[in-house]
């Protein structure tokens, strides 16, 4: 593995920024947290208590609340979800009989759909780009993603495990960008009692139609990873953030195949911007809560100085921001990265956010002037996936979901508003 010089790290300073930190809620600790931007600019996170009672929260102006309808009882913080381009919320958890269950909220209301799938790890969640739930579940010795389709759960198998070596595989993250391409990335252990051998690998993959792609990023015999997260950039590669830790030596914590701390984490997240940025955050052994993101080959970090950390996850607001939702022994927590991620001296200039050379509200049609290229000009949604390639002129947007996107060509980015 290749390890990056840590020079950078020490000598970087912390950009000009600070963290505002609201309290969402009371309840929920201790549990998974995750955030997705809806298609109308609100911002949903999904988390459940100790009991396992799963919950939505969702912020115009003020935050709102909602429980999922309990038709059994939940493993606490199994619990997924994802939103989908028209707005329709699935949520997927494993119960107290260890069986998987998925609902999904549309305009009828709770759906509750069951599956055919008994996982003993928290399952996750995607959609495709027509809207039809996928989640990660094991079937005996095989890992699989497993997609319902015409009111049946069709799977796609991703590893196969060795029965002799007792495999166990552990979803770590999965989404799904509005090309029809599902990514994930996955870790599977591996032991053999008799000769106290043991490990773990860590895999990427990338499903288009039925066509499955694996890559493998991390592992080995008498290694240990966990802690991981992904996330797909705007090119389409699939990134992870994880622990890993040979039989000797202490561990470090990655990114890729990139060492970036010499600490062991035990949660991790991802997420790369519109500027193809990384932005990770993660919480040490020893507490705490750490965020860094790089830039022109430097790691800008900061401390939130935070302690007690049960779960996290991250996503990008507007202005390219950090948003870090963490839950603790006194609930669930947003904090707001208000100035944290600067811009390189090459990314200064008249075309950055808020220049102008772009109505900030587009009805159907987003105007693009001549200077824009049509070959480097792309529109993201605020997830960072690339919705749309854009050219001079006027481009039909029509097809879109109303909310916030933003439009980049090299090195200038800008916010839209698309509406109706």
């Amino acid at each position: 593995m290749k390890s990056i010089a840590f020079l950078a790290l020490l000598v970087a300073p912390a950009m000009a920024g600070h963290w505002d930190v609201e309290k969402v809620d009371s309840a929920g600790w201790g549990a998974a947290v995750d955030m997705r931007w809806h298609p109308d600019g609100r911002l949903f996170l999904c988390y459940s208590d100790t009991s396992g009672i799963i919950r939505l929260a969702s912020k115009d102006s003020i935050w709102s609340y909602e429980e999922l309808p309990q038709w059994r009882p939940v493993l606490p913080g199994t619990q997924a979800f994802d939103i989908d381009r028209r707005g329709n919320i699935g949520v997927s958890y494993v119960g107290t009989d260890y069986q998987g269950w998925y609902v999904l909220r549309a305009d009828t209301g709770w759906v509750d759909i069951q599956t055919p799938f008994y996982p003993f790890f928290p399952p996750l969640t995607t959609f495709d780009t027509a809207g039809a739930p996928a989640i990660t579940v094991q079937t005996g010795d095989a890992y699989a993603l497993a997609r319902f389709w015409d009111a049946a759960w069709v799977t796609c198998i991703l590893k196969i495990g060795d029965p002799s070596w007792h495999p166990w595989f552990g979803g770590c993250a999965l989404g799904s960008g509005n090309d029809g391409v599902i990514w994930g990335v996955f870790w599977y252990s591996y032991s053999w009692p008799k000769l106290d051998v043991d490990g773990m690998d860590l895999f990427s993959f990338h499903l288009r139609d039925t066509v499955v792609t694996v890559n493998p990023i991390a592992g080995g015999y008498f290694s240990a990873i966990g802690a991981a997260s992904g996330c797909v950039d705007r090119q389409g590669s699939v990134h992870s953030c994880y622990r890993y830790k040979p039989m000797s030596g202490s561990g470090a914590f990655y990114l890729d195949q990139t060492q970036i701390d010499t600490v062991l984490v035990h949660f991790t997240t991802v997420e790369f911007d519109a500027l193809d940025r990384p932005q990770v955050a993660y919480v040490p052994w020893e507490g705490g809560l750490l965020y860094r993101y790089l830039d022109a080959g430097v790691w800008h970090i900061f401390d939130l100085q935070t302690t007690g950390v049960t779960a996290l996850s991250l996503i990008i607001g507007e202005n390219l921001q950090p948003l870090i939702a963490y839950t603790t022994s006194d609930g669930v927590f947003l904090a707001h990265g208000i100035g944290v991620t600067g811009q390189s001296e090459e990314q200064r200039g008249p075309n950055v956010v808020g220049s102008g050379l772009i109505a900030t509200v587009a009805r159907n049609v987003l105007l693009l002037p001549i200077s824009f290229s049509s070959t480097h000009t792309s529109l993201f949604d605020t997830n960072g996936r690339r919705v749309a390639d854009l050219r001079s002129g006027p481009n039909d947007v029509s097809r879109l979901v109303p909310g916030v996107y933003f439009v980049r060509e090299a090195q200038a980015v800008r916010k839209v508003v698309i509406t109706r």
